[in-house]
């Protein structure tokens, strides 16, 4: 059996400050970096060091008010594992879950639950190359929740028992973690970093370690690493929310500053310092579901570089060249037949061990000197002819409008969210050796070196760091192994190089097209929604507007249009002619613009904007956002959509080109694979979901889409919602100039009753098995219980707790009893467009052979829930963390946004307000016991198994 090694996560690990192996630091620790910086450090947050070594950081924030998170940075990475201890660290992060002086085994996640906190959402923790982060986010910071946090942080960093038998328990969840992220695109990226630094450590201390190790660790292992490298000087404490700074110092001092230890400190690792590639070195990545990409690249010794204002406006210049040259393989990626499609630019240290600048392209399998061909001439005639001045000035444009942005939205920043916030980016400032500097700061830099920025500063930077360039680094990822590949490829640069490149011309409009939408609407209504503070408008042309000015984000506003009726409506019930009309309308831009010349027009305007439409939606969606000051040409944007919709054929083609490429990928995996079946199989056929064979995709009409969607957006019915930092009356003067000026529309959507019929299939105790491409030790379990739809608001809050406690339960059997699996997930769905139709389902990656053992345990689980065995801590453990979440949800324009959405059409979002803290006060356990009594009927159940290519079924 083949033993690859995995990797847990790559937060932070491009600012990772590394030397040579087996290189000790020195004794004396290097300083916070804005101690040995010229840049100032971000006022509003206080960073200190307890008299044993342990560091901190706290800053008082109140968004969303009445929450609060903890960080625990230990600099303890897979890089100080030594040999046959790897993935011991990742292993050990695990444990921190698993038992404790003051917390039995299995305790601490159920306390969490009690207090609010939901297990992987806010409680969680990360492992890289150089560090181990535990996470608490905080639903509230009343007394008790604060203490128990700070408890549980210290039982960490101090008290763990690691029992040799807990560590056996674990074992197989780390196994079940391996094999969830032995993935292609991660193969594929072991590959490439074994290429660029063959000897840098890289590959080989991969946090998640190999599967050997992992077997093979001892519980002796556990306890010496964490004597030697849980130490309090390698400790860094974060706390960000609702707390004042100087109880925040309190408590870190009060639960952190006892902490000793006696054995001494291991010497900390770091990956080394290899030589880089000869030049001309060539590599390929070869997997029969891989999609072929090509990458040109030359490398430098890594140099380590204090963060100063010089290092960042090299850093700055550098990104403009590589933003431009980014920007114009989109453009060749967009042109019709070219093989290109797609394509990018980046320069930076491969995780602290070499500077790297590459190009990567791709398209479809064959196309390698192709696409090789246009990445050699692209970066050949900006190293031969520059950059233009207004792809200069565009970039640049881009830039200032995102300092700006973030100035207006520094008062309003996030504790924490689903992919960073405050807490963590003070974390991943910390880690990477970076000043963390306040917005305003950050755009007054910026606008002191802008004039700096020169045609000839950005060229020269680019042609430095593409010094060696005339014999680059090829990889290649392909289907087929390229025979010959060092010759082949030589051959492939020597033809194209034999081209001859011409400068860049600047060609497209210079001004928007779209900015007169005639007289401005009359409104015929305006009424408040008093308990809300919303304002509802409507237009005489029947435009609805919804509007709500929030707190939330200050400078910033949120514009959300539902046109039209939406897939539900669509000519033909298929998927490939649902997602033509998709491309059609998400990518073929205006009748007077194409979309990147938008992009060009928009550059220095920070706005954001998408539109699209869920497989059977009711409705198209045109989403944007703009600083509140610019609501106007965000209004121009959006509203052009609805009267001058671009559909492009073109648009059509390049995405059917983009599926060829995409297509043989597309059972690379056991969840790929569920993804183009299942979605159909649970509705019974319904040909709206999941996807057929390729030529499904091929065959669709354009014309037929185009004309759908044409109608759709010119003739349908609107309703809008505005939320955020506007001023209502400011928001009516630009909405009834753009949206209120076109065309009647209908006042209501039209019902499509035929289309709203939706049926779960029969249940049977046989599974249905599909199979998948990929690795042979990876299989997928699926089972799917009929629910109730999501009509009425109190049932859908039910099955919320339900879900809850299923999920709970399942964790507690599938992944803490038995170790089978590492994540098990349970969803719930249950459209209110589909009456009569909805299902709960649970999934869990598995291997082959523990698939039938674990579908009993699974179906035990749900017998027991289906007679009642559920507990009241059980029932208060899946309850609380969703009250706990009501107050800090509604304290987001995402939030007002969905309440708002319908409040003239159909109201729902607001009566679902409304009722939400009475509806989940008033849930029982009796009313969940009676659910699952209902929902967990195996008999009604349909059993799905994946499984490897040539396993017995």
């Amino acid at each position: 059996m083949m033993v690859r090694p995995l990797l847990i996560t790559c937060l932070g690990l491009l600012g990772a400050s590394l030397g040579a192996p087996g290189e000790a630091l020195s004794a004396e620790r290097p300083g916070f970096a804005h101690l040995n910086s010229d840049l100032p450090a971000d006022p509003r947050i206080t960073y200190g060091e307890l008299a044993n070594g342990v560091r901190y950081a706290v800053m008082e924030n109140d968004n969303p008010s009445g929450t609060a998170s903890i960080r625990v940075r230990m600099a303890a990475g897979s890089l100080s594992e030594q040999p046959g201890e790897e993935g011991l660290v990742h292993f050990l992060e695990h444990m921190a879950f698993n038992g404790s002086e003051n917390m039995p085994e299995g305790e601490m996640v159920r306390t969490l639950e009690r207090l609010g906190l939901s297990f992987g959402a806010d409680t969680n923790a990360h492992v890289s190359f150089d560090e181990t982060v535990y996470k608490l986010n905080l639903p509230n910071t009343e007394p008790e929740v604060v203490e128990t946090a700070f408890m549980l942080m210290r039982e960490t960093a101090s008290n763990l028992l690691l029992d040799p038998e807990a560590i056996e328990r674990e074992r197989g969840v780390i196994l079940s973690e391996m094999r969830t992220r032995n993935t292609l695109g991660y193969r594929r990226t072991l590959a490439q970093w074994a290429f660029y630094a063959p000897d840098s450590r890289l590959v080989e201390r991969v946090p998640i370690g190999t599967i050997e190790s992992i077997e093979s660790l001892r519980s002796e292992q556990f306890r010496d690493f964490y004597e030697s490298h849980y130490h309090p000087e390698r400790a860094f404490v974060v706390v960000v929310g609702d707390i004042p700074q100087a109880d925040a110092i309190a408590h870190i001092e009060r639960w952190f500053g006892d902490w000793e230890t006696e054995a001494e400190p291991t010497p900390i690792v770091r990956f080394g310092d290899p030589a880089t590639l000869s030049p001309g070195a060539v590599g390929q990545f070869n997997d029969p579901d891989v999609m072929l990409s090509v990458s040109l690249a030359v490398q430098h010794p890594f140099v380590e570089r204090p963060d100063t204002r010089q290092r960042r406006y090299d850093v700055m210049v550098r990104s403009i060249g590589n933003a431009i040259l980014s920007e114009r393989f989109r453009e060749i990626s967009q042109e019709a037949g070219s093989p290109l499609l797609r394509g990018g630019a980046s320069s930076g240290a491969l995780i602290g061990a070499v500077e790297t600048a590459s190009v990567t392209v791709g398209g479809n399998e064959g196309d390698w000197r192709a696409v090789l061909a246009i990445a050699e001439q692209e970066v050949r005639r900006v190293l031969e002819h520059g950059f233009t001045q207004a792809e200069l000035d565009r970039m640049m444009d881009r830039f200032r409008a995102r300092y700006e942005n973030r100035v207006e939205e520094a008062d309003s920043v996030l504790t924490h969210t689903r992919f960073g916030g405050m807490t963590d980016a003070i974390v991943s400032s910390y880690d990477s050796d970076r000043v963390l500097v306040h917005p305003a700061d950050a755009l007054a830099w910026f606008e002191a070196v802008a004039d700096q920025v020169t045609l000839e500063a950005v060229e020269t930077a680019f042609r430095e760091r593409w010094a060696g360039f005339e014999d680059p680094l090829v990889f290649i990822s392909s289907p087929e192994e390229i025979e010959n590949l060092e010759s082949v490829v030589a051959d492939a640069l020597s033809q194209s190089r034999s081209v001859a490149v011409a400068p860049r011309t600047d060609e497209g409009a210079t001004e928007f097209a779209y900015t007169d939408f005639g007289s401005p609407g009359r409104i015929v209504e305006d009424r408040a929604l008093d308990d809300i503070g919303a304002r509802l408008v409507r237009f005489e042309n029947n435009v609805r507007v919804n509007i709500l000015q929030t707190p939330f984000e200050e400078g910033r506003v949120y514009v959300h249009a539902r046109v039209g009726d939406g897939g539900i409506s669509l000519p033909e019930k298929d998927e490939g002619l649902r997602r033509l009309a998709l491309n059609l309308i998400s990518q073929g831009g205006l009748e007077a613009h194409q979309n990147l010349e938008m992009r060009r027009l928009m550059a220095g305007e920070d706005l954001t904007w998408r539109t699209f439409f869920e497989p059977a939606g009711s409705y198209i969606q045109i989403r944007g956002s703009a600083p509140s000051d610019n609501i106007a040409t965000l209004l121009n944007v959006l509203t052009a959509y609805t009267v001058a919709p671009g559909l492009r054929e073109e648009a059509g083609e390049r995405y059917k080109d983009r599926i060829r490429a995409w297509f043989p990928t597309h059972d690379a995996s056991a969840r790929q694979v569920a993804a183009r079946h299942i979605p159909r199989l649970i509705r019974s056929g319904d040909r709206r979901f999941g996807h057929d064979d390729l030529e499904n995709f091929l065959v669709a009409d354009h014309a037929v889409a185009e004309a759908w969607a044409r109608a759709q957006l010119t003739e349908g019915a609107i309703e809008i919602t505005v939320v955020g930092d506007v001023d209502p009356d400011t928001a009516i003067e630009e909405i009834a100039r753009t949206f209120g000026a076109v065309n009647e529309r209908p006042i209501d959507r039209a019902d499509h009753a035929e289309r709203r019929e939706l049926s779960f299939p029969e249940g049977a105790q046989e599974l249905v098995t599909y199979t998948h491409s990929g690795e042979a030790d990876q299989a997928l379990l699926r089972v799917y219980w009929p629910a109730p739809d999501g009509v009425d608001l109190q049932t859908q809050r039910k099955m919320r707790v339900l879900r809850s406690l299923f999920r709970t339960s399942i964790v507690e059997e599938i992944r803490e009893r038995s170790g089978a699996a590492y994540s098990p997930g349970v969803g719930y769905d249950s459209e209110p467009d589909f009456p009569g139709f909805g299902y709960i389902f649970v999934t869990l990656d598995l291997t082959p052979d523990s698939l039938l053992q674990v579908l009993g345990q699974v179906e035990a689980v749900t017998a027991a829930l289906q007679a009642g065995e559920i507990s009241e801590d059980q029932f208060n453990r899946a309850l609380t963390p969703i009250l706990e979440d009501l107050d800090a949800g509604a304290q987001s324009n995402r939030y007002w946004d969905q309440v708002l959405a319908d409040a003239q059409s159909e109201g729902r979002g607001v009566d679902a307000h409304r009722t939400r803290q009475a509806g989940y006060d008033a849930i029982t356990r009796a009313d969940i016991q009676a659910l699952a009594a209902q929902v967990f009927d195996n008999d009604a159940a349909v059993r799905i198994a994946i499984l490897p290519e040539d396993s017995p079924s």
